[in-house]
């Protein structure tokens, strides 16, 4: 180190003080600067000057310890006989150190009563369970259910205190234990004897029993530890009173401090290696402070400010100034970093210490800087400061300038780690009030630090990203419960609906309004530190930036973060954080772009995704694999970079080897050989730091034409570069919202969803208690209806203030536009990404991610309607758009990413105001939506599209208006778990498309070739799913007929319950064509029209017989209420196929010809129909009989008259045998419960009056007059076939077609389906070329092979 003693570069000291000089030798008179003997004496001179400046007063107390004259005398006989200011620093700071007791820094401690190292960690080999560690092995998280873990040190006797900072706000039980616990997975800190614990999650205190304590805690609080004979938990320095009195003591007990935490909970805790932020009095750390250093640092940091000041404000002291300027060149500032190295050679080794950087260097950077703990204690409101006005930097950067060049280099970078921990250690303790005083001292000591050019690379370098978390750093956290109490003092919350209003809106908008404000304050700062970091023009060259430095540490935080990446759980950043980052990053983008950018609109290339100039690590592309799409588009993207030669042999082996592990795709380098510079620009260039191995793989070189491009920042060097390296931080911003701030978005909903539960439960009770009090219930029964009521309000008020700050720092609109904007540059980028051509393929999936994440954000996850922010309807529908021409789109291979396109599309159709916007398309893009949509559901994941299909129609079918089925609107138990899944199609609000519904008439009639493959596929799948669903039924029911016990796996529920609402939705959509497109199955003259209207007919007879009664599984199963099959009942499944039966018939009613009506002549030929299971739509046979003398209420005489006669026409008008089907109405809006148990339990649409309205009733009744009176006229069937004619596969009609060549044969229907699908023989797989009809000769099908100009489908 330079500065050293004597003749080794120091410069000789010649006096201070009074009295005498120091004894003088030759060998101290030489130059500074290799002048001559008489300049170096003028120096010697000035310097004199300085020090006697500098160190007058030390050496007053020096001289005053030395009351009998031995000044001199003591300095002389302790100095060389060559004396150095080094020597003279030694001496004062030794005396310092010999009187530190007097010292206010002094703080009295003793080992006595304590055992153990005198650094004090968690010792890992005590733990219970699975712990990882930080680096200092004072911050642990929980890898196990329950882990406990005790310190390496105990006590015994006297009064000692540690302090620990929640991670997160979990159950943690934290206190003391002695050796003899037994812990275990179950049991921790606080559940065996001799251990005491405190939980805030749960406001308990733990002595093998637990009893109410203390207040509720959360992230960011300290909790100090305290243990005496009588033992007291603080939090946040607020006394909580003793937890627990006689604690056992006595020979053989010393107690440890010890925590146990839940899975994934985490805290840091301080034994005393820093100053406590709350210590109490009387108590001891459990580790001694640093004393002597924390004197001699103190003293030296106070030197090396008033140096700053000298340095500063040098032309205000005038003998200084005159003695300057008789030297010829000035010789101040020599003088000066003097004093400082020789300061420096003692001060360094004491800043490694994290206990004297907080206690010294801290305050004094914060004075020098004019930082002060309460910026707002001697201001007004008028004088407030924002942001990071006012601060002192100029004296700041002398500091640092005096320690970059003396330190030593690994001391600067121990000092800076200690300082900036400490600095984001105090950001991270919760906020007692909303004026965050905490965090806006550390953020702007944070902003003085960085707003030094070369200490904020430094950082950025060694520290920033890699020690230290910098994203903690533009983290928010909401204040403590009493501040949010003390700022939000009414309350207000209302029902979805807003049919219940509680508290004043106008409070509580101002309540948000004043948080709003305070939190946009210390967002100021953070986008300031932000704006330091992304500075690209300190530097003579972009790639020394601090800005391509940021950038290649964002690079590599985002590689670690990714999905799939393996991240030690202490390192990853919590979500809230993420969210932070994202919105800080956005804003600081948005400001950089309109000061660097001329260009208004912001898209990012396309090129950016196959030119190499970003590493996207592992990141999955819409096409498949980067390596395979490398083969595979070789010819497009030599097209698509004409200028740059690639070495492609080269570049897919080196992305092979990096598929197998060999190296990564970081590692490839693309080499431009006379070409123009990358769109994306050489934005990660060469490594900044040499031998820094993070940042020289995070960064890549792009080789550019000299000439092409000139590498200089500045307002006259290269806006290109400027602008290319902003899209790449644009780049990073859309991949973080994907990889967390979605999903704490998510979790913010969620929040106020509860919040809406809550109030749902508060109007139930408020109508029971209504009910109570005009039945005159009693007392008893109310005041606990009242309590239970207290209860929900009490928990309401607590998360309407939660929600408050929500409101005013996640959900403000500022939060709203920065979504909208990033949603509108990613639909531009894809848009012209898919204007590519094949290389549309190498997007990254998580733009497509990003961009349907932000759409469901939008829609459900904010209170800010999508209308408030101007031309958003034009957004969506340029986003619906989007969805509906790419969600089948070929280029689009990764499955995650086309089903959430699909996901997206769907969530679209289930609002009005996004419906809106998919209707306001162009007509093109409509029918080409449709046209996907009824593309057959094989081969390919079809659920998501039936789903798309029913939402078209959810409010126009039978019994079809409900949001929540009625069957479970009255019940109540826990909510079932995938009803929580927008895509579940008994909870969407009605939604329907007229506009939607007749493209699909159109594309269907338009087109054979799209609707029979569709049709027939759709009746498929529905026959899979209600036969799969049928199976598992009688799973069940079997197992809950055996006489033990069995338990059902939950896994075989969902797969019911996913069943069941899969036939559903296959009902409702085949019920929408019905309706719409009837002549799909009642033209005969159309292709396979009498196939498809067979199948139907089939279908559903089978879900009427399976479904209808309550004998069979399916109203067995229903009956016993089991958990996860709430949503299966008689109401949904029957009103869908009710609707598909009454369109079928209804169509018959219209019909002159008798054997035009081919729906009931095909319904009733069909082996399966039972007219049994058709009654038990209103209540069954037998009640119906059991109530004579009662007609349809909308049967009239003209009604049965006109039933069509399919073997003999000749019914009578008004015949009287239909009388006893009649049921007597159930009034409107009556007791469903009650109607049920009338009956019997029975199911009758008549119990659903709210939902299934007369006019429909009358069209059931209809339907069941006619079917009766076309059952009754054919009369008993008979004798037919013998069984040997009968077809082998149905037993159901005659075998009458014939298979050529190999003669095999089975009737018409199953043959038909059968080539529907497959070619091939039932019996002998052999190759199906012609079917004749035996009966009439015709020929049923003929395969194309034989004759080119015969259609392959079957007639």
């Amino acid at each position: 180190m330079s500065g050293m003693m004597g003749n080794n570069g120091g410069v000789g000291y010649r006096g201070g003080g009074s009295g005498p000089p120091l004894p003088h030798d030759s060998r101290q008179d030489f130059s500074v600067a290799g002048s001559s003997m008489h300049s170096s004496t003028q120096t010697n001179y000035l310097l004199d000057a300085v020090v006697r400046h500098v160190f007058e007063d030390d050496l007053k107390r020096y001289r005053g310890s030395h009351p009998d004259g031995q000044f001199l005398d003591g300095i002389c006989s302790q100095l060389p006989d060559y004396g150095t200011i080094q020597c003279l620093l030694r001496l004062i700071l030794e005396n310092l150190v010999r009187h530190q007791g007097q010292s206010p820094l002094f703080r009295p401690w003793s080992t006595e009563g304590r055992l153990g190292p005198s650094r004090v960690l968690f010792d890992f080999k005590s733990s219970v369970g699975s712990f990882s560690y930080n680096y200092d092995r004072l911050g642990v998280n929980s890898q196990d259910n329950f882990s406990t873990i005790r310190a390496n040190s105990c006590v015994y006797k006297a009064k000692w205190q540690y302090e620990l900072m929640l991670g997160t706000k979990g159950v943690m039980q934290v206190g003391w234990a002695t050796m003899a616990c037994q812990f275990s997975q179950e049991k921790g800190v606080g559940d065996t004897p001799d251990s005491y614990a405190y939980d805030g999650n749960r406001q308990r205190k733990w002595n093998v029993a637990t009893y109410k304590y203390g207040a509720m805690w959360q992230c960011g609080d300290i909790i100090s530890c305290t243990l005496d004979l009588e033992e007291g938990i603080v939090i946040n320095g607020k006394s909580l009173g003793p937890a627990f009195s006689n604690v056992k003591t006595g020979p053989g007990i010393a107690y440890f401090p010890a925590v146990s935490l839940a899975l994934g909970e985490n805290l840091i805790v301080n034994f005393g290696a820093t100053p406590f932020r709350y210590p109490q009095p009387g108590f001891s750390p459990l580790e001694a402070p640093p004393t002597s250093d924390l004197v001699k640092a103190y003293r030296c940091v106070s030197w090396l400010t008033s140096l700053v000041n000298l340095d500063m404000h040098w032309l205000q002291y005038t003998d200084l100034v005159r003695k300057e300027e008789q030297l010829s060149g000035g010789r101040r500032k020599a003088c000066i970093h003097l004093v400082v190295q020789h300061i420096a050679a003692h001060l360094g080794p004491l800043l490694a210490t994290p206990y004297v950087v907080e206690a010294c260097l801290v305050p004094a950077l914060a004075e020098l800087a004019e930082v002060t703990p309460d910026p707002h204690a001697k201001s007004t409101p008028a004088s407030r400061r924002l942001g990071t006005d006012g601060l002192n930097l100029p004296k700041a950067h002398i500091l640092f300038d005096f320690l970059m060049a003396s330190m030593e280099s690994h001391e600067l970078l121990k000092c800076l780690d200690n300082l900036i921990i400490c600095l984001l250690t105090g950001h991270k303790q919760a906020a007692e009030n909303i004026l965050f005083r905490g965090q806006k001292y550390n953020l702007r000591l944070l902003y003085v630090i960085l707003s030094h050019t070369r200490l904020r690379k430094y950082c950025l370098k060694h520290i920033l990203f890699d020690k230290v978390r910098f994203p903690s750093f533009v983290n928010m956290k909401t204040i403590d419960e009493e501040g949010l109490n003390e700022v939000v003092p009414s309350v207000w919350w209302t029902s979805k609906d807003e049919t219940f209003i509680h508290g004043n809106k106008a409070a509580y908008d101002k309540s948000c309004n004043t948080i709003r404000l305070a939190v946009e304050e210390v967002e100021e700062i953070q986008v300031a530190i932000l704006r330091q970091l992304l500075n690209a023009t300190d530097a003579p060259t972009y790639q020394e930036s601090s800005r391509a430095l940021f950038l290649a540490k964002f690079r590599t935080f985002l590689k670690e973060h990714a999905p799939g990446s393996r991240v030690p759980v202490v390192g990853y950043t919590p979500l809230p954080v993420i969210l932070c980052l994202f919105h800080r990053l956005l804003k600081i983008f948005n400001e950089l772009w309109k000061i660097e950018s001329r260009e208004p609109e912001v898209v990012i290339p396309p090129r950016l995704f196959y030119d190499g100039t970003v590493n996207y690590f592992d990141t999955h592309r819409l096409g498949g694999l980067e390596s395979h799409l490398m083969k595979t588009l070789k010819k497009e993207l030599v097209k698509a970079l004409p200028n740059t030669h690639m070495d492609t042999s080269k570049v897919i082996s080196e992305l092979d080897n990096a598929t197998a592990g060999v190296s990564s795709v970081e590692d490839i380098n693309y080499t431009m050989h006379n070409s123009e510079p990358s769109t994306s620009g050489a934005v990660l260039g060469k490594a900044l730091v040499s031998g820094e191995p993070t940042v020289e793989s995070s960064m890549r070189l792009v080789n550019v034409t000299p000439g092409d491009v000139e590498d200089k920042p500045g307002q006259h060097g290269n806006s290109k570069l400027m602008r290319d390296s902003l899209l790449h931080l644009l780049d990073g911003i859309i991949l973080l919202y994907h990889i967390g701030a979605h999903k704490q978005l998510g979790k913010v909903a969620a929040q106020r969803d509860s919040m809406n539960d809550n109030i749902t439960h508060v109007l139930e009770i408020d109508k029971k208690m209504k009910y109570c009090i005009e039945k005159g219930s009693s007392p008893t029964l109310l005041s606990e209806l009242n309590g239970s009521r207290e209860v929900f309000v009490n928990k309401l008020e607590e998360q309407a203030r939660q929600q408050a700050w929500v409101i005013a720092a996640i959900h403000s609109t500022e939060k709203y536009s920065h979504l909208v904007s990033l949603m509108r540059v990613i639909l531009s980028t894809l848009k012209d990404a898919s204007n590519e051509g094949e290389l549309f393929g190498f997007v990254p999936d998580f733009y497509v991610e990003s961009l349907t994440e932000m759409c469901t954000a939008l829609r459900l996850y904010f209170t800010v309607p999508p209308e408030s922010i101007p031309s958003s309807q034009n957004l969506l529908t340029s986003v619906g758009e989007f969805l509906a021409l790419h969600f089948c789109d070929s280029r689009i291979v990764y499955a995650d990413s086309k089903d959430s396109l699909i996901q997206a599309l769907a969530g679209f159709v289930c609002h009005q105001t996004t419906l809106t916007a998919l209707e306001n398309m162009p007509e093109g893009s409509r029918k080409q939506m449709v046209r996907n949509l009824l593309q057959p559901y094989e081969n390919r994941a079809w659920a998501q599209n039936n789903w798309i299909l029913v939402r078209f129609w959810k409010g126009c079918g039978f019994g079809f208006r409900y949001t929540k089925s009625p069957h479970m609107t009255n019940k109540f138990g826990p909510k079932p778990a995938h009803t929580d899944n927008p895509n579940f199609t008994q909870t969407t609000a009605p939604c329907h498309s007229l506009t939607f519904q007749r493209h699909v008439v159109e594309v269907l009639e338009s087109s054979s070739d799209i609707a029979i493959p569709f049709l027939n596929s759709l009746l498929n799948q529905l026959n899979w799913a209600f036969s799969e669903f049928i199976g598992m039924l009688q799973e069940i029911q079997n197992a809950s007929n055996r006489p033990e016990r069995v338990f059902i796996d939950s896994r075989q529920l969902r797969i019911c319950a996913t069943c069941f609402d899969l036939a559903l939705a296959l009902l409702r959509v085949l019920e929408m064509i019905v309706n719409i497109a009837p002549q799909l199955f009642t033209d005969f003259s159309r292709p396979n029209a009498e196939l498809l209207l067979s199948r139907l007919c089939q279908l559903l007879c089978q879900v009427f017989n399976r479904v209808s009664g309550w004998s069979g599984c399916f109203g067995h199963v229903v009956g016993l209420e089991i958990p996860g099959l709430e949503t299966i009942h008689q109401y949904p499944i029957l009103t869908a196929v009710t609707g598909i039966l009454v369109t079928l018939i209804s169509h018959d009613f219209d019909q002159v010809n008798p054997k035009a009506p081919v729906a009931t002549r095909t319904l009733l030929n069909e082996p399966s129909f039972q007219l049994s299971s058709v009654y038990q739509l209103l209540g069954g046979q037998d009640i119906i009989k059991a109530t004579p003398g009662m007609a349809f209420a909308g049967a009239s005489a003209s009604s049965t008259a006109s039933a069509p006669d399919i073997t003999n026409p000749s019914i009578e008008e008004g015949s009287g045998d239909l009388e006893y089907l009649l049921l007597p109405a159930v009034p409107r809006g009556g007791n469903s419960q009650a109607s049920n148990n009338n009956l019997g339990n029975k199911f009758s649409l008549r119990n659903y009056p709210d939902d299934v309205t007369i006019i429909e009733l009358n069209q059931v009744e209809r339907v069941l007059s006619h079917l009766e009176a076309c059952v009754e006229s054919r009369g008993e069937p008979t004798s037919g076939d013998d069984e040997d004619s009968l077809c082998t596969i149905c037993y159901a009609y005659s075998a009458s077609a014939v298979f050529e060549p190999c003669a095999h044969s089975s009737c018409r229907a199953c043959v038909t389906q059968h080539l529907m699908n497959r070619s091939d023989c039932f019996f002998c797989k052999t190759t199906i070329q012609v079917v004749t009809d035996q009966t009439t000769g015709a020929v049923i099908y003929q395969s194309q092979t034989l004759d080119k100009s015969t259609d392959q489908k079957p007639k």
